[in-house]
C-alpha cells in the first residue's frame, strides 16, 4: 500500500507540474502560435472589435499569395480536407482525407457557401453543426469561417504571410471549456497551417523516409498489443476493436483505426495486467501523450518514431531476459567440463 501511495503521489506531482507548465508557458504560446506581437495588435480586415479579442496564428510561405489562395478555396471535407491530423479527425468518424493535388471544381467559393467538416453519416445525424459558413470573402486576400478567418499578406514578390484569426469569445471556450478546447484546437490548426504551407510550396513537411519509418512504428505497436491480447486476454479484444472498427468502416482510414486500437488497448491492458496500480503509470503516460500532441510538429510521425524506439527496446530486453532465465544446457552423461578435463590432464 505504501508503494502504491508513493507511486500515485509521484504521478500526481508530475501531472500537476505538467499542468502548471502548460498554464504558465505553453498556453500563452499556443494561443498566438507563429504570429508576432505586431500582428497580434494589428486590426485585420473582418475584425469587429479590438484585436485583443482575437487570437492570431501565422505561418510564412515561400510563394506569392495568388499561389496559396487555391489551397484555401479547396478546404472542406468534400474537397481537399483540412490539411491537418486526419487520423485524429477520423477517430470521430469525420471521414476526412487530405489531398495533395488540386482539382478545378474546387476553385469556386461564394458568400454563404456551406463547408462540411465531416462525412455524410455525421452530417445526417448532426445537421448544421457539422457545417461552416463562408461569411467573409475577398478573393486572393481573405476568406472567413473556414474554420477561422484567413488573411493573406504579401512578403515582397515571392512570399506570403498567412494569418489565421479567430475570436476568443466562442461557446466552446465558455467556463472551463477552454482547458480542453484550446489545446485540442491548437493541435489541429497548427498542423493545418503547416499542411497548407507544404502543399503550396510543394515540399513535404515530414520527409518520406521519416513518414515510412513512422508507419512501421505504428504497425509494430499494434501487432505487439494484439499479440498480448490474443495470448492473455482474448475476450477483452472486443474493447479496443470496438473503437477501431467503426472508425475504419466509416472512414477507411487504417491509421486512425490503429490509433484508436492502441489508445484503448494500452489503457485496458494496463488495468488487466496491474489493476488499480495502473492508475499512476497511466496518468504519467497520458501526460506524456498530451505533451507530444502539443509540442511535436507532426504528431503522427512523432508517435510512430516513439513506438519504433519502444519496440526495439522491448525486443532487446525480452531477448536478454529470455537468455538469463533459460536453464543451463544439460550435460551428457560422462561428459566432462573444460576445467575438469584440464585438471585431469594436469
Amino acid at each position: 500500500m505504501r508503494v502504491r501511495a508513493v507511486q500515485l503521489a509521484l504521478a500526481l506531482v508530475i501531472f500537476v507540474a505538467a499542468s502548471l507548465l502548460f498554464l504558465g508557458f505553453l498556453h500563452p504560446w499556443l494561443m498566438n502560435w507563429g504570429s508576432t506581437l505586431e500582428e497580434q495588435a494589428t486590426a485585420l480586415p473582418g475584425d469587429t472589435g479590438s484585436p485583443q479579442g482575437y487570437l492570431t496564428r501565422a505561418i510564412t510561405i515561400a510563394i506569392p499569395p495568388n499561389e496559396v489562395w487555391p489551397w484555401l478555396q479547396a478546404i472542406g471535407q468534400d474537397r481537399a480536407g483540412f490539411f491537418s491530423n486526419d487520423y485524429l479527425e477520423n477517430l470521430a468518424g469525420a471521414d476526412i482525407h487530405n489531398a495533395d493535388t488540386l482539382h478545378p471544381e474546387w476553385q469556386h467559393r461564394a458568400l454563404g457557401d456551406k463547408v462540411p467538416m465531416s462525412g455524410g453519416t455525421e452530417r445526417a445525424l448532426a445537421g448544421d453543426s457539422t457545417m461552416l459558413t463562408v461569411r467573409i470573402l475577398e478573393p486572393g486576400k481573405i476568406i472567413g469561417d473556414i474554420p477561422g478567418r484567413f488573411v493573406l499578406q504579401p512578403i515582397g514578390d515571392t512570399g506570403t504571410r498567412l494569418l489565421l484569426r479567430e475570436s476568443r469569445n466562442i461557446p466552446e471556450r465558455a467556463g472551463l471549456g477552454w482547458l480542453i478546447w484550446d489545446p485540442m484546437h491548437f493541435v489541429m490548426e497548427q498542423r493545418m497551417l503547416q499542411g497548407i504551407k507544404e502543399r503550396a510550396e510543394g515540399q513535404p513537411f515530414v520527409p518520406r523516409l521519416v513518414q515510412t519509418t513512422a508507419h512501421v512504428g505504428w504497425a509494430l505497436a499494434a501487432l505487439g498489443v494484439l499479440a498480448v491480447y490474443v495470448r492473455r486476454w482474448r475476450p477483452w479484444l472486443v474493447l479496443p476493436v470496438g473503437l477501431a472498427l467503426p472508425s475504419l468502416l466509416l472512414t477507411g482510414d487504417l491509421n486512425c483505426a490503429i490509433a484508436g486500437f492502441l489508445a484503448i488497448g494500452i489503457t485496458v491492458g494496463g488495468f488487466l495486467a496491474f489493476g488499480w496500480r495502473w492508475v499512476a503509470p497511466w496518468l504519467i503516460v497520458s501526460t506524456c501523450v498530451a505533451y507530444v500532441l502539443l509540442l511535436a510538429p507532426d504528431t503522427y510521425a512523432a508517435f510512430g518514431l516513439i513506438f519504433l524506439a519502444l519496440s526495439a527496446v522491448t525486443a532487446v530486453a525480452s531477448r536478454r531476459l529470455s537468455t538469463e532465465l533459460a536453464p543451463p544446457p544439460r550435460r551428457r552423461r560422462g561428459a566432462r567440463t573444460r576445467w575438469e578435463a584440464a585438471a585431469t590432464s594436469t
